[in-house]
């Protein structure tokens, strides 16, 4: 795996448990030779935004109520995470949360994923907290507006840089896993 093959992924959902929530926003950060490019949507989830949620993200039902479904934004979630590796800080909980809407949609997912947090817990094992506001903090990363996608994506993709730099591109790839299914239709 090169810096230009990955695509960062975080979503923000309904609740906890990312197979029965819902994706209310999603956001991907590519890398690309030229720098970064960011993509991000809100997304109505077609349920009631609990409270919990709204609390957490900010997002409410208000400002969701014009966003696209999640099946509307497939196409282009395949477009550009098209042989790309997916990267997520807590990468169970993102590829869960996109397999579940996947299989809703009826498309079927299948990328290889890495998880930043699993990562720095072999890489860092001195720490005692992995979590991304953590993992930012130990390599000086700025890191605001938490839990919102994009701001999330960005992180886990500076710090994904950070690990590559510190640690070298081949042991990073070493714990890519191939492939993860997202979603069978």
């Amino acid at each position: 795996m090169d810096r230009a093959q990955y695509a960062v992924v975080d979503v923000e959902t309904t609740m906890g448990d990312p197979t029965r929530g819902r994706i209310m926003e999603m956001a991907l950060v590519l890398v690309n030779e030229d720098g970064p490019v960011a993509w991000s949507a809100l997304v109505d989830p077609g349920v009631p935004v609990p409270p919990f949620a709204r609390m957490l993200t900010g997002l409410s039902a208000r400002a969701l109520r014009h966003a696209p479904r999640f099946h509307r934004l497939v196409p282009r979630l395949l477009l550009l995470t098209e042989g790309r590796v997916m990267v997520a800080h807590n990468a169970r909980y993102d590829m869960a949360a996109l397999s579940a809407e996947c299989a809703r949609a009826g498309v079927t997912f299948e990328r290889p994923a890495l998880c930043t947090e699993r990562l720095s817990r072999q890489l860092v094992p001195q720490l005692t907290h992995h979590n991304l506001g953590e993992m930012c903090r130990y390599f000086g990363i700025p890191f605001t507006g938490r839990h919102r996608a994009l701001n999330d994506a960005r992180a886990t993709a500076a710090l994904l840089e950070r690990l590559i730099d510190g640690f070298g591109v081949e042991r990073v790839s070493m714990a890519v896993n191939h492939p993860v299914r997202a979603a069978r239709a």
